[in-house]
């Protein structure tokens, strides 16, 4: 009973290290707490993990890392590798895996990937290669770089300090060495050959004009350039950009000003307009076309009592949505509530707030009171469903809107006149609901999309019209095309290309909450995430470790952007770096090297000496060192550790091996290897390489036991195959990292990524008994 307990909780733990329904780390400290409070763990054990070897490392590197990027040394090798190799791809491909394994031999493999990734889109577009040709290769070269040497990723540091507390002999720095050169040689020889076949060509970088054109083509950007000039007679001329609501009004970004014979490219919101600029604006023509048809109208509001009859009636019903409606969890346009039901829905309250606008796309839940408005013989229609509870009819139940109920008049002259209600564009673009339409001295309710709008009727919507007024103070504005090859970019402002640096305090919050256009100076013109590309509300939109940012702005913002650790700008900057302290950051790693090397001491005390003394010497500064440090990796180890404590406490180690050894022992220590090395592989493919050696590693140790074999094998294959972790973006964060810089969808790596996996679990199993045999 209390193993089967404890595989259940085991279970619950990796479904959610896989699915991340709450934080990977937050699910660590969970299963932490339940394994206390279950009896399984003393709480004198419960938080040795935090004071473990293995964490203290896994710190030290972290910071020694940094150093190496902040002085400049990683950024020094990743700037010679285009002068000494040239534009070959093959080539290309083998000296950036090379490269990017050396530095993640001894820093991690993370930043390894992030430090080179500026110099590899710089590489790839002066070789007139598609960047998805080398990103994926760098990623790869880094996690196997990792396998390499003790200290090179969280799984083997891990395997070394597991066997000392268990007053094993643990592993020396260079033990994985011998083992780690191969799988990072044939890795670099199959992506060189057959995974160079497979790998996919996204967004090629050939054709003329450099970078700026090629980021063009990539995002697709000259598709929605236009121009709009502002007329003289304006309300415009005066205001400022901000003051001027033209972004939030027509869903436009601004890129230039031209005024006269002068230019104004990336124009701050401060800038103020005058009558006869021309505005270069990005965005969707035909939507700003389709609002700029509403000018000529005029906006009155309107009272629900004193609208004209209606033949049957008409009013309005206040109904809450039921539990266990078929209706839940679907949206108002994928339910075709209008045509559905004859009504049209004019607000949703859910808690205390109730939704006015853009209602079309909204999702229903239930307990939401939904507002609408129709004729009698609908709404008693609604009243009889199961899926509501009608509270309220009749035009006292949009009492709560009335104040939000308007009335747009629409002239002769007005282009909406002998318009279909669904090309005004009104719902989806103004954010109203049309309800009804006045006209003749009646009402005509829930009016279909089919309907044409007559010239003198008076639209009754419901919502905020308040890009509607705007849209009429603004004047008549004119679209003009753009100039064939129109500039963007100048000495003094660029547009470059940009990621979520890994463990960015970015990930998860959106543009707008990190007020990114006034802090960083910079406009985002365009998302690019998962293969799609997102022009619209990109301040709204929660940013993930993976997304490309298109962003447009002042070169010396790009320049400090670049130097935030929040974010990797993919288009070489000029960043400072502190290269007076190389020598301090080069003598700290070395330090680590010499020490554990002599056996003076292990290897916690030594890395956690070279990054004390990184910081002393200046080449990086505490806050920066705090900044390095991936706490959620730290955290989720501490936690995680002591499950493999529980696990041979209650037997579960035990069972697990038996069923090892019941299978594959009869067929010889090759085989118990090989399925040890594919169980941390699969479990690596989702869950990150850390945990998977922590839950093998008592599995390991019980069935080396058993069988009389060392241990030193089983432990070191279940660590580097908790390394090779290729055949999805979310395996290892090198993978997601590259993942928007690369343009690479998920299937691009499962069909590179699967062989390359097998063919280096297969050489894990051959490898690895040569060096550590496994009868000593």
């Amino acid at each position: 009973m209390e193993i089967a307990f404890l595989f259940a909780l085991l279970a619950g733990m990796v479904y959610l290290f896989l699915t991340e329904k709450i934080p990977v780390d937050l699910t660590a400290f969970l299963g932490l707490v339940v394994l206390i409070f279950g009896g399984y763990l003393e709480a004198g054990d419960a938080f040795t993990g935090f004071a473990s070897p293995a964490v203290i490392t896994m710190l030290s590197v972290f910071i020694i890392s940094a150093a190496l990027l902040k002085t400049g040394i990683a950024d020094f090798m990743g700037g010679r590798i285009h002068a000494l190799v040239g534009s070959r791809e093959v080539p290309l491909i083998v000296t950036l895996m090379i490269a990017a394994g050396v530095l993640s031999a001894f820093m991690n493999n993370i930043a390894a990937t992030a430090v080179l990734m500026p110099a590899v889109a710089a590489v790839a577009q002066k070789a007139n290669l598609p960047p998805s040709r080398l990103f994926m290769p760098l990623a790869f070269g880094a996690i196997l770089g990792g396998t390499t040497t003790l200290v090179g990723t969280p799984p083997n540091i891990l395997a070394g300090e597991l066997l000392r507390e268990r007053e094993m002999e643990p592993f020396q720095l260079f033990d994985f060495t011998p083992v780690g050169l191969v799988l990072l040689g044939v890795g670099t020889l199959f992506m060189a050959t057959i995974g160079r076949r497979m790998l996919p060509s996204h967004a090629p970088h050939a054709g003329r004009g450099g970078g700026i054109d090629d980021l063009r083509r990539l995002y697709q950007l000259d598709n929605r350039l236009f121009s709009l000039r502002i007329p003289q007679s304006s309300h415009l001329d005066g205001t400022t950009l901000e003051e001027s609501r033209l972004g939030l009004t027509l869903g436009i970004k601004v890129l230039s000003i031209v005024r006269g014979h002068h230019r104004e490219l990336a124009p701050p919101a401060t800038t103020r307009l005058k009558g006869g600029d021309l505005l270069l604006v990005q965005g969707s023509r035909d939507d700003v076309e389709e609002l700029l048809r509403v000018q000529g109208v005029e906006v009155e509001r309107a009272e629900a009592a004193d609208l004209p009859p209606v033949s049957g009636g008409f009013g309005g019903i206040r109904a809450r949505l039921e539990e266990g409606s078929e209706l839940v969890g679907r949206s108002l346009r994928d339910l075709d509530f209008r045509e559905r039901f004859g009504l049209v829905v004019v607000g949703v309250r859910r808690g205390g707030e109730i939704r006015r606008e853009n209602l079309a796309g909204e999702v229903l839940q239930a307990g939401d009171v939904i507002f609408a408005l129709g004729s009698r013989e609908h709404l008693e229609t609604l009243r009889r469903l199961p899926d509501f509870d009608v509270r309220e009819t009749g035009f006292s139940a949009v009492q709560q809107l009335q104040d939000k109920l308007f009335a747009i008049r629409v002239p002769a002259a007005s282009q909406l006149a002998g318009q279909r209600l669904e090309d005004t564009g009104l719902s989806e673009l103004a954010g109203v609901t049309i309800g009804g339409i006045i006209r003749g001295g009646e009402t005509l309710p829930a009016p279909g999309a089919e309907d044409r709008i007559l010239a003198g009727d008076q639209l009754l919507v419901a919502g905020e019209p308040l890009r509607i007024v705007d849209l009429l103070e603004m004047g008549r504005l004119e679209l003009e095309a753009p100039e064939p090859g129109t500039e963007i970019e100048s000495e003094a402002v660029g547009v470059v290309e940009a990621a979520l640096a890994p463990r960015s305090s970015a990930v998860g919050k959106t543009l707008r909450e990190l007020d990114f256009r006034r802090k960083q100076g910079l406009l985002a013109l365009v998302l690019w995430r998962g293969g799609q590309l997102n022009y619209s509300d990109l301040a709204d939109i929660p940013l993930h470790l993976g997304d490309a940012l298109l962003l447009q702005g002042p070169r010396e913002r790009i320049a400090k952007l670049a130097a935030d650790p929040d974010f990797v700008v993919l288009t070489q900057q000029p960043v400072p770096r502190r290269s007076s302290k190389a020598p301090f950051a080069l003598g700290g790693l070395l330090l680590m090297v010499a020490l554990v090397v002599a056996g003076i001491q292990p290897i916690h005390v030594a890395a956690f000496t070279a990054a004390s003394l990184v910081v002393l010497s200046g080449a990086l500064t505490m806050e920066e060192a705090y900044r390095a440090i991936e706490w959620r990796a730290i955290f989720l180890v501490a936690a995680v550790l002591p499950v493999g404590i529980a696990m041979e406490r209650t037997g579960a180690a035990l069972l697990m091996a038996d069923s090892v050894t019941s299978v594959a022992g009869s067929l010889g220590p090759y085989a118990v290897l090989a399925s040890l090395v594919v169980l941390a592989s699969v479990l690596s493919q989702g869950l990150d390489g850390a945990p998977a050696v922590v839950l093998l590693t008592p599995v390991v140790l019980q069935a080396a036991e058993t069988l009389g074999l060392s241990p030193y094998p089983l432990m070191m294959g279940i660590s580097l195959a908790a390394s090779a972790a290729f055949m999805t973006p979310f395996s290892h964060k090198a993978n997601l990292l590259v993942m928007g810089a690369g343009g690479y969808h998920s299937k691009d790596y499962l069909r590179v990524g699967s062989p390359l996996t097998i063919v280096l679990l297969a050489l894990m199993v051959l490898m690895i008994p040569i060096f550590f045999p496994f009868h000593p």
